[in-house]
């Protein structure tokens, strides 16, 4: 199973997939909270936005 902790996947093809698929859902989650009356936070987004970065690195 992979770690949900950026730091300790190891396997580079599995943190690009978890870099790529967690920009996609920060990108999905503004998206879904421009709409008026949205529950979606800007906040949940940067904390996605901030873990892709870790996946990244």
């Amino acid at each position: 199973m992979t770690s949900t902790r950026p730091e300790s996947v190891p396997c580079l093809p599995c943190r690009e997939h978890a870099h790529r698929e967690h920009r996609r859902l920060a990108e999905q989650i503004e998206h879904l909270g421009d709409a008026a009356g949205a529950p979606m936070s800007g906040q949940a987004a940067h904390r996605l936005r901030d873990l892709a970065r870790r996946y990244s690195g």
